[in-house]
């Protein structure tokens, strides 16, 4: 696992790891992790099967009512029933065509209101994983820039350490590149 921390202007901390959730998620003491789920409410990515593992059919099941009617961006809270183990922000993407779209407006909510919910919830420490290129193939650079630039603008007390997870080399290095040059 690589991890390299930036320091944000007001102080907070920015830290881009390379690791797996797994890993991770045990590991480290953190208050909240952010995940995606898509719109149409696919839960088959590794790190959303690790959280239903996790959480358990209970859980899972609450998180699947109440994401049921939800928009692109919007933000459902879920608490661990674990001591152990982080609170569960999952965020509603939308399904990436690589057009012209809303994308990157939706995106930007998830991003924007995951972290207002963290920050309303009063929690310090957040890790978000890095979204990959995907089955889309969409260009990572743009998920990057997106991605840094809503939490840069929002990273705010009482959030003071944010944490993003890059399963993919390729991720790790974009974000290193991009706050490097902020």
């Amino acid at each position: 696992m690589h991890s390299k921390q930036y320091a944000a202007e007001n102080g907070a901390i920015i830290n881009i790891i390379h690791g797996r959730a797994r890993d991770y998620l045990g590991a480290q003491n953190t208050d909240v992790f952010m995940t995606f789920i898509a719109q149409k409410y696919a839960f088959d990515s590794p790190i959303n099967l690790l959280i239903g593992e996790i959480l358990g059919a209970e859980s899972m099941e609450h998180v699947f009512s109440a994401v049921k009617n939800a928009k692109s961006g919007d933000v459902v809270l879920q608490k661990s029933l674990s001591p152990d183990m982080p609170d569960i922000i999952f965020a509603v993407m939308p399904i990436w065509d690589t057009s012209l779209s809303n994308e990157e407006k939706f995106l930007s909510r998830c991003y924007r209101n995951g972290m207002k919910l963290a920050k309303q919830n009063g929690y310090q420490r957040m890790i978000i994983p890095a979204l990959g290129k995907g089955k889309t193939n969409f260009p990572h650079q743009r998920i990057v820039r997106l991605s840094l630039s809503v939490i840069l603008a929002e990273l705010s007390a009482p959030l003071s350490d944010l944490s993003i997870l890059c399963a993919e080399e390729v991720m790790y290095n974009a974000y290193n590149a991009r706050l490097a040059s902020v």
